[in-house]
């Protein structure tokens, strides 16, 4: 897949970064390698892959997935600048 400098420089304005002529060459080319990596990864057949098997015949011992509550509150909430109603409140960054 090819990639344009016009498409670099669309990425660039939604990213909100101001790029150099140089710069929207420099990324094109590694956008294209990118896209170059995942039509090689988009190759392989990974349907018939078991994901749970370490070596021939043992198997990855798998633990239900639940939801729990952290413990320590107050080291949890230690950095956040924010709090309001227990919750972290972060600056809005959608326009």
């Amino acid at each position: 897949m090819k990639i344009k400098p016009e498409e670099v420089k669309y990425i660039a304005k939604l990213a909100k970064l101001h790029l150099n002529d140089a710069e929207i060459n420099q990324y094109t080319r590694e956008f294209d390698d990118i896209l170059e990596h995942f039509a090689v990864i988009a190759s392989y057949d990974v349907e018939s892959v078991d994901v749970n098997v370490l070596e021939e015949g043992q198997k990855a011992p798998l633990r239900k997935d639940q939801p729990v509550l952290f413990g320590d509150q107050e080291k949890l909430y230690k950095n956040a600048k924010d709090l309001k109603n227990g919750l972290i409140q972060v600056p809005k960054i959608l326009e």
